[in-house]
């Protein structure tokens, strides 16, 4: 049996989006250990395709790696059991204003899974056009929008200029079929 058992469970911080938890664990073994365990809310994530066949792509600034990063729009969800769809319609419009009627869904990655319970679902959106209606950016979000084009968005990747999990796995997701070319 390789499932490690929990015997006690501290809250060393809590915020509206996740808990940090430190346990204490039995081993499969029989030792004893200690598990830090981030306990999240979800998100969604979405590859969004122009009709001219443009991928946009978001930079900006993520404070905790220190570095300005190349990303899929992306967010977490509003509450635990808010649908990834509603939540990446949302993300879609308040990080790029552009919209779309034409989803679907990729998969569902796990971002940290070696201290992290946090989903991130991921879609693709065709078809992609500028959203009119009234926006609610977030205020503490600064982001460049970037068209690419399918060969760019694939430089990059290739380069290493994009490191972020899920944008790497949404890219390689659509570039592995024929929708990709």
């Amino acid at each position: 049996m390789l499932k490690e058992k929990r015997l006690k469970r501290k809250v060393k911080y809590t915020s509206d989006f996740l808990t940090l938890y430190e346990d204490d664990v039995v081993l499969p073994s029989g030792q004893f250990s200690t598990r830090v365990v981030v306990d999240h809310i979800g998100a969604a994530a979405v590859l969004p395709i122009t009709k001219d066949n443009k991928i946009i792509l978001v930079k900006q600034h993520r404070y905790a790696a220190g570095i300005d990063t190349i990303e899929i729009p992306a967010g977490k969800k509003d509450t635990k059991g808010e649908d990834p769809l509603a939540c990446v319609k949302r993300e879609l419009i308040e990080e790029t204003a552009y919209t779309s009627d034409d989803f679907t869904y990729l998969t569902t990655i796990h971002s940290a899974i070696g201290f992290s319970n946090e989903k991130i679902a991921l879609y693709l959106a065709k078809d992609v056009v500028p959203y009119h209606g009234e926006i609610k950016a977030d205020e503490e979000e600064y982001l460049e929008i970037l068209q690419v084009s399918y060969q760019e968005a694939k430089r990059l990747l290739n380069r290493g200029d994009i490191t972020d999990a899920k944008t790497v796995v949404a890219l390689l997701m659509f570039f592995n079929t024929d929708k990709g070319e």
